[in-house]
């Protein structure tokens, strides 16, 4: 019998495009909540079915970004592995416990410097 044993903090990711025609990666989180990446911001939510609440019931957290983000084929998300995700345009998320944190660069998400956003998973 094998174990599966990852370290990956994103269990599923899809493309959609909010109520307000935004287009969005969903990011499935270990603990059962969604990271939301847009051009402008990210955000969390209680599920994947809060998403498209129109009145904003299960949004737990988000944050606006000062810089845009541009989608690579329709997709913000390249890749992912453990709390490392790799973005269009050289972008870098890095999720940790507490938070998600994005850098402009790899170089500057492994010496966590010049962080440009943060957002608490706490909830």
């Amino acid at each position: 019998m094998l174990i599966e044993n990852t370290s990956d903090l994103i269990v599923r990711t899809e493309q959609r495009q909010l109520p307000s025609g935004v287009p969005v990666d969903l990011a499935g989180l270990q603990n059962g909540t969604v990271l939301a990446i847009g051009a402008d911001a990210l955000a969390l939510y209680r599920s994947f079915e809060a998403v498209g609440d129109a009145l904003g019931n299960g949004l737990i957290a988000s944050v606006t970004l000062p810089c845009t983000l541009a989608a690579e084929n329709g997709c913000f998300v390249l890749e992912h592995r453990a709390g490392y995700v790799g973005l269009a345009g050289g972008f870098v998320l890095l999720i940790t416990l507490n938070d998600v944190q994005l850098f402009s660069s790899k170089e500057d998400a492994l010496r966590n410097r010049n962080e440009i956003a943060r957002l608490s998973l706490a909830h």
